[in-house]
């Protein structure tokens, strides 16, 4: 299949992180005499994530967005909240959120009690045939019994009695009338009966719907998602010494020496060598258990210095192939990057990267490579604890 895949991103070399990240929700985690600040992710939600650093965008060709069966495409800038960058269908492999519902979610965290059809972002793409075909027993009710969908009808001089089914059986102009033609925000969440309890995979293109379009879904905490996040802490290691921007790739140093990488088809960590040559800041890391065990000496390439392939399957071409180097240490979520050294200080800054992933039907997820971002993550000194994860 030949395509073009657009996409402007300023990644070329990350810029330093201006946005404080004191206010992340941390814990004390401690191994011996080693301590470090770790992520509380029962008070981190996408609603407290650090803004991104970078602008970008992604323009999806027309032929890809019917074989997709929805648009991925979108822009962002520098500034911008992650919530309203990141889509349902990017993450949803990582943390589940489609089994979730309105209700479901609002179990978990507060919501307004003034919310309309209007801040539930997806609503605005269904039609009355998706919406029955997401919620079964709608059809059985008369028109009347739904405002917005009598609205609809009206306003598109179509004839409101009957069922909504027969409706939706008999006309199919009416039936893939699309909700945003009214004013939604003129009807709460239970003007539709049954919305509130569907499981958001069961409407209609929810994939393209920002996480801050599903209202309270950005305020649910990390470790309470239906498939919460990895803690990172499988693997822990301690952060030796910080190598600034002399430091250059080295033929004797190969892949083995290093934990940061390449994200692969999986979605796991492959690791990556610096090219010899080549600048390569990076943190040495020492092992709890000596010399002998499999931490000594490995290295964490900063992702300033090192771009490596990234994404699989079609949308793998975004970004021209490339992501920061670096780990899966939280899961699929993001990867995180080593963005900076400090060699006189003895410090590394890291940041989080996005991606954009889609399934088309009846085929294999395809994902770009991880460019958006950084989000501005916990920095690290020497000496501290360096959580590494899975080692996927």
């Amino acid at each position: 299949m030949k395509f073009k895949l657009f996409l402007l991103t300023a990644f070329a070399s990350v810029i330093p992180l201006s946005i404080s990240v004191a206010q992340t929700p941390t814990i004390t985690h401690s191994q011996g005499k080693y301590s470090a600040q770790t992520p509380d992710w029962s008070k981190i939600t996408w609603d407290t994530l650090p803004p991104v650093q970078q602008p970008g965008y992604l323009k999806i060709p027309q032929n890809l967005i019917s074989t997709f069966g929805y648009d991925p495409s979108r822009s962002w800038s520098a500034g911008q909240k992650v919530d309203s960058i990141v889509m349902l269908g990017d993450v949803d492999d990582a943390f589940k959120t489609s089994s979730l519902s309105l209700k479901s979610i609002s179990t978990i965290a507060a919501q307004s009690s003034n919310l309309t059809l209007l801040d539930f972002g997806l609503m605005q793409w269904q039609t009355p045939k998706s919406l029955v075909k997401a919620i079964p027993e709608l059809g059985n009710l008369s028109v009347n019994q739904v405002p917005p969908l009598e609205e609809l009808f009206s306003k598109s001089g179509v004839a409101t009695s009957g069922t909504i089914s027969e409706i939706v059986a008999y006309n199919p102009q009416a039936a893939n009338l699309k909700l945003g033609e009214i004013d939604l925000s003129k009807y709460s969440l239970n003007s539709i009966p049954g919305l509130q309890d569907t499981p958001l995979k069961s409407f209609q293109s929810w994939q393209q719907s920002y996480i801050n379009q599903v209202p309270g879904l950005n305020q649910v905490a990390f470790d309470k998602m239906p498939k919460p996040i990895n803690s990172g802490l499988g693997v822990v290691g301690i952060a030796s010494v910080v190598l600034g921007t002399s430091e250059r790739g080295d033929t004797k140093a190969g892949n083995d020496y290093f934990v940061s990488g390449s994200v692969v088809r999986g979605d796991r960590t492959v690791t990556v060598a610096c090219p010899p040559g080549i600048e390569c800041s990076y943190l040495e890391m020492g092992d709890f258990a000596g010399s002998q065990r499999g931490l000594y000496g490995k290295r964490w390439a900063s992702g300033s210095s090192q771009q490596v392939k990234g994404g699989y399957g079609i949308l793998a071409a975004v970004n021209g192939g490339k992501e920061p180097t670096g780990r899966l240490v939280y899961g699929s979520g993001f990867k995180v990057a080593l963005t900076g050294v400090n060699e006189s200080l003895g410090t590394a800054d890291f940041g989080l990267f996005f991606r954009i992933c889609a399934r088309p039907p009846f085929q294999q997820k395809t994902c770009t490579p991880y460019f958006i971002g950084p989000v501005p993550w916990l920095p690290v000194s020497e000496n501290d604890l360096v959580i590494v994860g899975t080692g996927r």
